[in-house]
């Protein structure tokens, strides 16, 4: 009997993301980074290319696009939450990257501590802190140690 081909059902191979390559497509501020890097989330958007984009990933980029090239926080909040929407994007835990970003353009708290609150509410666990006024500013739920 001749063999039939198989149909083939060939997916993506992912690749973590850095946040320079975020920051290089956002800001554009190396030309040929950021064209490099425009042309890889045109891939991604169309899931041609599959990319997987850890917490400390986002972290650290939020703090770039604040700290370094002064993006308003809501503005941060809305394009990263519009990356993490392309069909290519995988996130360990999209449901509180998002809703960390949304406390985050809401208030003037870190973003780890909007993360945090973020995981607390969704997963219904308190937060030890010593930082106490970020996280009833945010609704947290939250203890002393």
């Amino acid at each position: 009997m001749p063999q039939r081909a198989k149909a083939e059902s060939k997916s993506p191979s992912i690749h973590l993301l850095d946040t320079n390559v975020i920051v290089r497509f956002l800001i554009g501020d190396d030309p040929p980074k950021a064209t490099r890097a425009v042309r890889l989330m045109e891939s991604v958007e169309r899931h041609k290319e599959e990319i997987e984009i850890p917490e400390a990933v986002v972290t650290e980029t939020v703090w770039t696009l604040e700290k370094f090239y002064k993006v308003p926080r809501s503005e941060i909040a809305q394009k990263l939450i519009a990356i993490l929407s392309y069909k290519g994007v995988q996130v360990v835990s999209p449901e509180s990257v998002i809703f960390g970003l949304q406390h985050f353009a809401d208030s003037r708290a870190d973003f780890v501590d909007c993360l945090l609150t973020a995981n607390s509410k969704l997963r219904k666990i308190p937060v030890y802190t010593f930082d106490e006024t970020d996280f009833k500013k945010l609704g947290a739920d939250w203890r002393r140690p």
